[in-house]
Parts: structure tokens; C-alpha cells; sequence
């Protein structure tokens, strides 16, 4: 076992053992953000793995990015797969574990790419599935819960971590904003190129895709009737949108789309960041059949740390505001 200061130090060898150009500007990022303070990065594992009992256990990490939270979850004692859809995180992910294995570090760490939905894991395989801080991306929530309860265990758990929280008003304000800037802003998309250059390479406005998928889809639109298409279509992906263009007649009834469902990328259907109830997670994996499900809070200090637990709605909703980061629980 290691102590928390050689796990840190580890850790940012990990960060640095490739130089995959999006693991490269990722590190940047994420050293003015989740690595800023090194304290609150491991004890929110930290305290992941004691509310999971995590040791010596077969872990799942869905949406691992280049696999960091994965790797200090391994340093733990425990057997961990990482799997992301993104092909440029998984290279980068293997590049920092051949990295580590060439200096000697024990640990056991697997990286795996593809869509959690349709890659073969083998059912029933794991003592508990993690997702940190990647849910709000995924286009079909249930269908990944319900792939989730299938490769656990009987009694193991699914954690989900996040704090793209809509019952936090800072939170809303803060997503929103970016919302209205990956929609429109140029200036944005350049920034999500200098942070992931591979991944980014060909971004532009949400806003901005759509109306090249209309103007395709029906040429003989005027101007006019492309902007109300693009301006309703927000949160639709292509195949939905080329019917609506071909189909369009004044006075068209556009589909209904959830508030916090439109900023998406009409091609891929990957959500930008989308704003979760942690309270309706829970009821979706219980639909989905999890027996037990818990929502809880991430407080680190006392006396906060005491109400993590706690079970009244009312409350939560206060300490959610105060701080957003949530822990929906479910065990099969």
C-alpha cells in the first residue's frame, strides 16, 4: 500500500507519461481544476473507495478519460478497467500505464475503448461500477445504467459522481453560460482545440452544425426558415433533424426537448454538459432495477460531512445548493 503523498507523486508521473497532444493540453486544464487542490482530488476517492469497499475488488470506471481517478483507485489494491468512447483518451491512458508498468509500479490496470453499451464485458464480472464526473455527456443514460446493473455482481454497487448539479443555482448559471457559448462561440471551440486538439480538431458551434445539416438536407429553404430550424432542433441529433428539414411547412410543430437536453452534438449525440437531478438518477436506476438506491453528498470538513447520509429531501436540497457534487448509489 501506499501513502497519500507517494499516491500524488504517482499520480502526477501518470499525468506526465504520455504525450498524446490531448492528454497533453487535458493535464493542463485539469491542473487549474481537479488536481488544483491535491487534498480534495484524493480524499474524493479516497472516500469513493470506503464508501464502496474498495480493496482487493474487481472495479469498473465508465467514461475514464485518460484513466487518473483509475489509476489511484488500482494504487489502492484493487484490479480496475477503465473504459472510454473516446479513442484519444485510451491511447493516452495506455501510453501513462506502459509508462508506469517501465518504472516498476505495481498495478493492476486495464484500458478499454468503445461505448459501455456495446463492448463485450462479460456479465456479471464486477464488484462495483464507477462513473466520475462523465454521465452528463452520455446520450442514453438508461440504456448505460441498465448495462451497468448486468456486469455487476449480485450485491455490488454503481457509483455515479458528478456536479453538474441542477439543484446548485451556481451550477446553472455557470453551465448555462457555457451552453450559450458551445452553441455559438468560435472563440470557445478554439479553446476546446487547445485543450484537445485530436478530439477537437474538427469542432464548430452547435449551432453552426445544424444549419449545415438543414441547408444539406433541404437546399430550397430560405434563410428564415433555416433559423427557426436550427433555433428548435437544439438537442436533436442529425437523422432527426435532416427529417424535420425535409419536412418543414410554416406553422411545423417542432418535438418537445428538455430544458437542460439541448446543448448536443447533433452528430455524435454526446451532450456538451448536461444538467442532472441527482434525485431523479436514483429513481431511474431503481425503474432499471437496482433494489436499493441512496443519493448522497460529497462534504469533506465537519460538521458538513455528517449530513452525506442523509435522507430528507428537504435538507438535501438546501446542502445541494450550498454544495453540488452528488453520490447516487445503486446495488443489485
Amino acid at each position: 500500500m501506499y501513502t497519500d503523498q507517494q499516491i500524488l507523486a504517482l499520480v502526477e508521473r501518470y499525468m506526465h507519461g504520455s504525450d498524446h497532444p490531448d492528454q497533453v493540453g487535458y493535464r493542463e486544464q485539469t491542473k487549474g481544476r481537479d488536481f488544483a487542490n491535491k487534498t480534495i482530488f484524493l480524499d474524493r476517492l479516497k472516500s469513493l473507495a470506503r464508501l464502496g469497499h474498495f480493496q482487493n475488488k474487481r472495479i469498473l470506471d465508465v467514461g475514464c478519460g485518460f484513466g487518473w481517478h483509475a489509476f489511484v483507485i488500482a494504487l489502492m489494491g484493487n484490479r480496475v478497467t477503465g473504459i472510454d468512447i473516446l479513442p484519444g483518451m485510451i491511447e493516452g491512458m495506455k501510453d501513462s500505464i506502459a509508462t508506469m508498468r517501465r518504472e516498476g509500479i505495481s498495478f493492476d490496470l486495464s484500458a478499454v475503448c468503445g461505448d459501455i453499451c456495446s463492448t463485450e464485458l462479460q456479465a456479471g464480472s464486477f464488484d462495483a461500477i464507477y462513473s466520475n464526473e462523465a454521465i452528463e455527456h452520455v446520450r442514453d443514460l438508461s440504456a448505460m445504467f441498465a448495462r451497468c446493473r448486468d456486469l455487476l455482481k449480485p450485491g455490488g454497487s454503481l457509483f455515479l459522481i458528478n456536479d453538474a448539479n441542477v439543484l446548485n443555482r451556481k451550477t446553472r448559471e455557470e453551465i448555462t453560460e457555457m451552453w450559450e457559448l458551445r452553441e455559438h462561440s468560435w472563440d470557445w471551440v478554439a479553446q476546446l482545440k487547445k485543450w484537445r486538439p485530436v478530439e477537437h480538431a474538427e469542432a464548430k458551434p452547435f449551432a453552426v452544425m445544424r444549419e449545415e445539416i438543414v441547408r444539406l438536407a433541404n437546399p430550397r429553404l430560405d434563410p428564415a426558415a433555416v433559423k427557426i430550424i436550427v433555433t428548435n432542433t437544439a438537442g436533436l441529433i442529425k437523422p432527426e433533424i435532416e427529417q424535420i428539414a425535409i419536412n418543414y411547412k410554416p406553422g411545423f410543430s417542432f418535438p418537445e426537448i428538455g430544458t437542460y437536453d439541448r446543448c448536443r452534438n447533433p452528430e455524435t449525440g454526446e451532450y456538451a454538459e448536461r444538467l442532472l437531478d441527482p434525485f431523479a438518477l436514483s429513481k431511474m436506476l431503481k425503474k432499471l432495477g437496482f433494489r436499493k438506491t441512496q443519493v448522497r453528498h460529497y462534504f469533506r470538513r465537519f460538521p458538513l460531512n455528517f449530513t452525506n447520509g442523509i435522507q430528507f429531501r428537504p435538507i438535501n436540497n438546501l446542502l445541494f445548493d450550498l454544495r453540488g457534487v452528488f453520490i447516487v448509489v445503486g446495488k443489485v
